[in-house]
């Protein structure tokens, strides 16, 4: 977690410009002018505010110091004791407002990929820069997931599309829930289908560079609406589930749906009892069904695992979709890792999409944190298509998480 003052303006940049992404009209310039300088005043209050907060904290800190040396570790006279106690009291009050302020962390990444594909030449990316804003009250807790991808800007010089547009931002989820219990939360807002890749979709997280070709290709990515969720263990085992209903796929997607019978979803992993032959083993069964608007019914299962032990790791999902177009995904990842530094992995991946073909890849990678917060990554792949050219590349990467 970092203090906020250098990222205020930037994120608060990228929730007044997100709406307007995809303005067409010069209307919505003006209104993005007025927008942006509206949002200055309320950032330059915010830094303000920050700064005195701070400056309180030095002073405190420093008249705390003075008062210790003084005594030079003698037995304190009785108006020191009342003096360190209102200085304490300070300390504690200042301490309470810092609380009271959302938590800024985040994390960014910079990828280089090359192949042996004619028309894909080697290439660097600026991925990702993802601001998250936190805040908990009680059982109640709020989040929200900014993000600028290959180094956004947007651009325009009054006409009716913006100029040298590149990249995107995005709010990825944004959400609020209440913690009833350990067996239930609400969540409402805009929210990532569970699971482990979608929801685990970090690059600091997770040891490849390239994610499985399944992931977000045969679940849906969110959706907007309602989930509930929440977790029951025995002495050996338990159960996790999640249930949610939100609107259907739309190209409006977060303002209106156009399917009066809503989606719905839901997962159920059981965390098996292993009597301590392995540390983890969880199987989960999901599900999602909508009925979209003058097309065919989407209905969509899966099966995952995960299995750890020691030092190795195992993930593999398989998931189809029936719709308009089929879809069948799967994949199985085993790794090892050495140490808290050092982590290898193999991953075989299969994508088979109705009138495209199916797509199968071997991959091989290596992981390396010479900090906690930071991650090396390389790895090399082999693509074979059913539907076009095979190939051979490299994918590598570091991630950093603040």
């Amino acid at each position: 977690m970092i203090r906020t003052q250098s990222l205020i303006a930037v994120m608060s940049l990228g929730a007044t410009i997100a709406p307007y992404t995809h303005a067409q009209e010069g209307d919505d310039l003006a209104a993005l002018a007025a927008s942006l300088k509206a949002q200055q005043a309320l950032n330059q209050r915010l830094l303000e505010r920050i700064e005195a907060l701070e400056s309180s904290q030095t002073e405190i800190l420093q008249k705390l110091g003075a008062a210790e040396r003084q005594a030079g570790g003698q037995a304190f006279p009785r108006e020191c004791d009342e003096g360190l106690e209102e200085l304490r009291d300070d300390f504690f009050d200042f301490q309470d407002r810092l609380d009271q302020m959302p938590t800024l962390s985040g994390y960014y990444d910079f990828e280089y990929f090359n192949d042996n594909r004619d028309d894909s030449p080697g290439e660097f990316r600026q991925h990702h820069l993802s601001l998250h804003l936190t805040k908990e009250w009680d059982q109640w807790r709020l989040f929200s997931e900014f993000e600028f991808e290959f180094g956004a800007k947007f651009e325009g010089d009054g006409a009716d599309d913006l100029e040298e547009a590149r990249g995107e931002v995005k709010v990825e989820q944004v959400w609020s829930e209440y913690v009833h219990s350990d067996a239930l939360t609400l969540r409402g807002g805009l929210i990532l289908t569970p699971g482990y890749w979608n929801v685990n979709h970090y690059p600091i997280v997770v040891l490849p560079t390239r994610r499985p070709l399944m992931v977000r290709k045969v679940f849906r990515e969110s959706f907007v609406g309602l989930m509930a969720y929440g977790s029951r263990y025995g002495e050996k085992h338990g159960i996790t589930y999640t249930g949610y209903v939100g609107n259907g796929r739309s190209v409006y997607f977060t303002k209106h749906d156009d399917n009066e019978g809503k989606a719905i979803g839901g997962k159920l992993t059981w965390h098996v009892p292993t009597n301590d032959t392995v540390d983890t083993l969880n199987l989960g069964l999901s599900a999602y069904h909508e009925s979209p608007s003058g097309e065919d019914r989407v209905f969509t299962w899966g099966v995952d695992a995960q299995l750890r032990t020691g030092p190795w790791e195992l993930l593999t999902e398989l998931a189809k979709r029936d719709a308009t177009e089929d879809r069948t995904g799967f994949y199985l990842q085993p790794s090892y890792r050495w140490d808290e530094q050092w982590a290898a992995f193999y991953r075989y991946d299969l994508m088979n999409i109705e009138h495209e073909g199916e797509t199968q890849e071997h991959t091989l990678g290596v992981n390396y944190r010479p900090i906690p917060d930071v991650s090396l990554k390389l790895e090399y792949f082999h693509s074979a298509r059913s539907e076009g050219e095979d190939a051979d590349g490299v994918a590598a990467s570091i991630a950093i998480a603040f």
